[in-house]
């Protein structure tokens, strides 16, 4: 595959065509984990209660959450071309957008150490009858289900509404020209300080209003000026409408190193490669961990009994 690389130092420009080269000295390691198919059975649509696709929320064990605490994104994520409607969420549809455009605003949080972003893809889609997902700002773990009692008009409280943002895609050809039919450029991040040794990269896909619009293999390279230096794959992924979380690990990662992730359509017929979202994972480091026990000793201390003798 041909693809031109870019920068992210400027998180902006592309530099040159790239030509595939030998994996180099310095390169992390990269690996598919696995995919977490289906967070939940849904069809976008229907009325309310609004079923809430849980990637955020801890009511659903997560296959490859690598922390432990059953929240995808735990670290940081992004979402491309949202849309939040109330009381119709499930209203269409949204035409292709800039991707700085804020009628489908793109929610991103970025963990520490990644030290910027930039998109691949010139434009996102918006607005169509795609899946609701946890609002990553109001779902951490625990998820509220007397949220909807808040907005006007008020939800039925029998109906027991969560909070939710209504996802959306980039898809089709890259910024670089290349064809989502043989693998183009969705979103690109750089490393920055103290990145911890193992980091998990979820993607987002599927979900949508028909089969063909989402990617059919999701990757991720490492890149270096004009090279492709390491290169992960999915493989082949379910395509159902119903959500899917997509896990790569990049281990030994130094600051200044850059990533992307390319998603691939169906070689024929209709679909351009859609994703729609990223998360960040990592395990916690050796002195969290001993911090986190002490808290816990240091609590279980203070609400002691003393045993009789």
């Amino acid at each position: 595959m041909k693809i031109h690389m870019f920068s992210l130092a400027s998180l902006a420009t592309a530099l040159a065509v790239g030509a595939l080269v030998a994996v180099d000295s310095r390169a992390a390691s990269l690996t598919f984990v696995g995919s977490d198919t289906d967070l939940v059975n849904l069809y976008p649509g229907g009325t309310a209660p609004y079923v809430v696709v849980p990637w955020r929320s801890d009511i659903k064990a997560k296959a490859f959450d690598i922390d432990g605490n059953d929240v995808y994104g735990s670290d940081g994520y992004a979402l491309f071309a949202t849309q939040f409607g109330w009381p119709n969420p499930t209203g269409c549809c949204g035409a292709s957008q800039p991707f700085a455009s804020a009628t489908y605003p793109n929610k991103i949080e970025l963990p520490s150490y990644v030290s910027g972003s930039t998109n691949l893809v010139n434009n996102k889609v918006g607005g169509w009858e795609y899946s609701l997902i946890d609002d990553p700002a109001l779902v951490n773990g625990y998820r509220d289900y007397n949220w909807g009692d808040t907005l006007a008009p008020p939800v039925n409280p029998l109906h027991s509404q969560s909070p939710y943002l209504k996802m959306g895609i980039l898809d089709g050809g890259d910024i670089f020209g290349n064809d989502p039919k043989t693998g183009a450029g969705r979103w690109g991040f750089e490393i920055g300080a103290n990145p911890p040794e193992r980091i998990r990269v979820g993607v987002m896909t599927d979900g949508l209003d028909d089969v063909v619009w989402a990617a059919t293999e999701v990757l991720l390279h490492q890149v270096s000026g004009n090279a492709i230096i390491d290169t992960a794959t999915s493989g082949s992924v379910v395509r159902n409408r119903f959500v899917d979380i997509h896990s790569f690990d990049i281990v030994g990662a130094q600051p200044g190193d850059t990533f992307a992730i390319f998603a691939k359509a169906p070689a024929t017929g209709l679909g351009n490669g859609a994703i729609s979202g990223v998360t960040f994972d990592a395990v916690p480091e050796p002195a969290s961990i001993a911090m986190i026990v002490c808290m816990i000793f240091a609590c279980g201390g203070t609400g002691r009994v003393t045993r009789r003798s």
